[in-house]
């Protein structure tokens, strides 16, 4: 188990779910928006619930080991599921039609005789 401390407090949780954390912020940090994250914490009372962590470029963690009596590695990933993580980074669909398979082609030739022609002269 991990404690994450923040800005504004800390919590603990599995070390699945720090990992995928740590793993997430440093993607977020190479964008430019800030997402929302609904993670399961253990409490003092020992029974979990659900946080939401608000995650940017500017998000920092402090995280250390902390030992829960009788939590095993099962109890873990039973009581701690991993969050699902919404997407960074440009977003979309991909073009299926005829007209994208010839842009690429048109693209590639394009740049193949760049490539090709970069250095030597023509006449």
């Amino acid at each position: 188990m991990k404690r994450i401390t923040y800005i504004g407090g800390s919590i603990v949780t599995s070390n699945s779910i720090t990992s995928a954390l740590l793993d997430y912020v440093t993607s977020v940090a190479d964008s430019d928006n800030s997402v929302a994250v609904d993670v399961t914490v253990l409490d003092e009372n020992d029974e979990t619930s659900v946080h939401t962590l608000t995650l940017s470029p500017t998000s920092q963690f402090d995280v250390v080991d902390v030992d829960v009596e009788g939590m095993t590695e099962e109890d873990e990933a039973t009581r701690f599921p991993l969050p699902e993580m919404p997407m960074i980074g440009i977003t979309g669909t991909v073009e299926t039609t005829g007209d994208a398979g010839r842009t690429a082609k048109d693209f590639n030739l394009v740049a193949n005789e760049i490539d090709n022609g970069l250095g030597s002269i023509h006449g």
